[in-house]
């Protein structure tokens, strides 16, 4: 008891002390955690200093919240363990280390749960929920978010309600729903305002203002900008001010005020200075840049972008980068540098598309951490079903060692209950081991779900995306007239043969959609199949230009009885398929031969490159996505060929390839005649 009062001694006269006196308060609290041989006095006295240092100096509060938590481990206290790590994940946030800060918030979520400690965990999944944010993973900040919400209404914490509920609103506003995230924000503002909870609307403040910039009201922006900067100032918000004077400066630019502007961008790069925000200095500079820009001075702007785009790049912040990477490309446009332009054009785009295949990957990642969890969690759950099994046993060897002793004459009787027992405990263990194979396969079969949508989504994106975006950067160079006939021809050939593929990938995509969800219904007509066949031929001897020679031996008057949507994709998928892999100057030919009575053979083939045993093997499995590039180096995503085998098996067909390398490939498939009656 002794330590505790001359700890709160120590602090009470510390506390008294002016702000010029803070040097003098750090060494005397420095002095008793020297002098003292209580580690539970140093912990108390470590958590103090790191308060003391805080923001003013990140590095030092980081060493010192460390010792505290090495400490904390030491004397096995929890609950000063989570603190430890909630001031660490703090820190590592104001340095951008986002991967770093939700290490600790989610060892302290831990914690807080493992100790039934209400407030902790509504405060830890609010902190979870930040990183992600940060991360700009935003469903799982959104997901995190609401679930403080919802422990803060349990424990009845109006300041934790106000807080989880601005925060939600932050990241729907990060999400483009900007109504829905304004009534959010200004419901915590009112829950902030009875509560008086002055640093809540300061943060409320700084949000709705950046909401009224992304709807073009300047003024108003200013005017909400402008009290949440005061009451931050006011309460010393040191991590919220130069926030709020970036938005500001912004406001000031799009209103033409450019000193301003100049003005707060510079005051916000004095404060993340002195908090070594790296994130913060580089997004300042990339501002400070496109104001000078806006300004004509070229020059100054390019040396800030370029600034911002070094530390950036050190930092391996994507996100900045790719605004780095646009804000130069205009620069240059200004300039009538019209190479360097489009190449940093370029650089942006590629750049934006490696971001979100990045966020895919990413939020697949998650998915696969939760399953991994809760299949460990299962396993444990099963050892210790078995080792409750185990406890029985041994109790009931015991109570049965103890009855022989005292009773001889049922030892018969006690040895078969005992041989059942046995058996009965074989079949149970039996039936455990069956049910873990069965856990692992599918859990195998999961990761090869997985990496096989993983791998989907990331073709989709880019070969969906890739055409778009050119198509977009030659109506730009269009428009500035940077085109001649000639370059617009080739530009718009290569363009059109891009199109078609991607149509060509949104049909398969569409088909493939209609399959997943059981929505394509098979409905058979007659068919004349060479009629089919030249449709198809046509189109591709329009389109082609690899000189490929298109032969049709399907004789007149053949009628097939198919779903005619069906069969066109197969044929279409088939033909596009043997082009892909037929050099310039080959051959594509179709033909239909009697099976039996009532099934024709359909045959694709071509004199292309051929296929291995090995590559025959993968085209029509199910769980991956196989593709190679073609002999133009055309791409592909290896959907065509599942739906094909999806569409033959459902109209009761059998579909196969004949192949060898350097010779060439025939796809061949049954499909039912027209009968006659």
């Amino acid at each position: 008891m002794r330590k505790y009062l001359y700890i709160f001694f120590i602090l009470f006269v510390c506390s008294t002390l002016s702000k010029a006196q803070d040097q003098v308060k750090i060494d005397s609290l420095t002095r008793v955690f020297n002098d003292t041989q209580s580690d539970s006095l140093k912990l108390e006295i470590l958590f103090y200093l790191v308060n003391e240092y805080n923001y003013d100096n990140v590095d030092t509060a980081i060493h010192l919240a460390s010792q505290a938590r090495n400490l904390a481990i030491q004397l096995q206290d929890s609950l000063y363990l989570a603190f430890a790590d909630e001031m660490l994940a703090g820190y590592h946030t104001v340095q951008s280390n986002y991967k770093e800060a939700l290490k600790y918030d989610l060892e302290a979520l831990r914690l807080y749960k493992q100790m039934d400690y209400g407030a902790g965990v509504t405060l830890a999944l609010n902190s979870i929920g930040e990183d992600y944010y940060d991360l700009d993973l935003f469903s799982d900040a959104y997901d995190y978010y609401q679930q403080s919400l919802k422990k803060a209404q349990e424990i009845n914490n109006k300041l934790y309600v106000a807080i989880a509920t601005y925060n939600i609103g932050r990241v729907l506003k990060s999400m483009g729903q900007l109504e829905k995230a304004r009534e959010y924000i200004e419901n915590s503002m009112k829950l902030s305002s009875v509560i008086d909870d002055h640093e809540g609307l300061a943060y409320s403040g700084h949000d709705i203002g950046e909401i009224l910039i992304m709807e073009g009201q300047y003024e108003k922006a200013l005017t909400e900008l402008q009290k949440a900067l005061e009451l931050s100032i006011k309460l010393e918000t040191t991590v919220l001010i130069p926030q709020i004077q970036n938005k500001i400066a912004v406001a000031y630019e799009n209103l033409g005020e450019f000193e301003k502007s100049l003005d707060y961008h510079n005051r916000a790069l004095e404060r993340y200075q002195e908090l070594n925000n790296k994130s913060g200095i580089a997004e300042t500079q990339l501002g400070l840049g496109v104001a000078r820009m806006k300004m004509g001075e070229y020059d100054k702007a390019g040396e800030l972008l370029n600034t911002s785009l070094t530390l950036s790049k050190s930092m391996n912040n994507n996100e900045l980068i790719i605004k780095a990477y646009e804000e130069m490309s205009n620069l240059y446009e200004k300039k009538g540098e019209y190479q360097l332009s489009l190449k940093y054009y370029k650089m942006f785009k590629a750049m934006e598309d490696s971001v979100f295949s990045e966020k895919q990957k990413e939020q697949f990642a998650q998915i696969q951490i939760k399953y991994e969890t809760a299949n460990k969690d299962m396993e444990i759950a099963l050892l210790n079903q078995k080792e409750e099994q185990q406890k029985v046993q041994l109790k009931n060897e015991e109570f049965f060692r103890n009855i022989l002793v005292v009773i001889l004459a049922f030892t018969a009787v006690l040895l078969i209950t005992l041989y059942r027992s046995s058996v009965r405990r074989k079949k149970i263990n039996d039936l455990l081991v069956i049910h873990q194979k069965e856990m692992e396969e599918q859990s195998r079969e999961l990761a090869g779900l997985l990496e096989m949508k993983d791998k989907f989504f990331s073709i989709v994106s880019h070969d969906v995306r890739s055409p778009i975006h050119a198509l977009v950067g030659i109506l730009d160079m269009l428009d500035e007239g940077n085109l001649n006939q000639e370059e617009l021809r080739q530009l718009t050939k290569s363009l059109k043969v891009r199109l078609d593929n991607t149509r060509k990938l949104l049909d398969n995509l569409l088909d493939w959609a209609l399959v997943q969800m059981n929505e394509i219904t098979i409905q058979e007509e007659p068919l004349e199949l060479k009629e089919l066949v030249e449709e198809n031929l046509n189109f591709f001897r329009e389109i082609n230009d690899k000189d490929i020679q298109f032969i049709d031996n399907v004789e007149k008057d053949t009628s097939v009885l198919a779903d005619r949507n069906m069969l066109d994709l197969i044929i279409r998928n088939l033909v596009a398929n043997s082009i892909k892999f037929t050099r310039d100057g080959g051959f594509v030919e179709i033909s239909a031969e009697d099976k039996d009575n009532d099934t024709l053979i359909v045959s694709i083939k071509d004199n292309g490159i051929g296929m291995s045993e090995e590559q025959r093997s993968q085209l029509f499995n199910t769980t991956v996505l196989y593709t190679t590039k073609g002999t133009a180096n055309e791409k592909g995503t290896g959907l065509g060929l599942k739906l094909c085998k999806e569409f033959v098996e459902r109209m009761g067909g059998k579909i196969w390839v004949e192949s060898k390398e350097g010779e060439g490939s025939t796809f061949k498939f049954t499909i039912k005649k027209e009968p006659i009656f």
